[in-house]
């Protein structure tokens, strides 16, 4: 059998209504995971600004896990330099559980101004 009809064939199995019921709509996702930010932080709304910092930090934090811990090929993966990978997980919270400066409960560094807890990424 030729190739191209090899692969019409394969790809013609699933209907476009079948691949979508597959996975959940983004809609559906995405209005559960703001239900679940609220309900975390007692609020009746979510500013724009956390919910873009909440998706940044679990997004760096996945390439972190991604990359066992490599920042410099996190750096990579997020299509950033590795000195604006550091400075967004200052900002974030970001670091490992690992980290020798960690305390247990709320994050603390004297030169911290950002979120007061630390999110752990490995």
């Amino acid at each position: 059998m030729h190739r191209a009809a090899r692969m019409e064939r394969r790809t013609s199995t699933w209907t476009a209504g079948e691949a979508a019921a597959a996975r959940p709509p983004f809609d559906e996702v995405m209005e559960h995971l703001y239900r679940r930010s609220l309900e975390a932080d007692g609020a009746s709304s979510l500013a724009l600004r956390d919910w873009v910092e909440r998706a940044e930090a679990w997004r760096i934090a996945q390439a972190l896990r991604e990359a066992r811990g490599n920042r410099s090929a996190a750096a990579r993966a997020l299509g950033i330099g590795r000195r604006t990978l550091y400075a967004k997980m200052e900002k974030l919270g970001l670091r490992p559980r690992w980290d020798p400066c960690r305390m247990d409960g709320p994050a603390h560094s004297p030169r911290r101004s950002g979120p007061t807890r630390a999110i752990s990424y490995f």
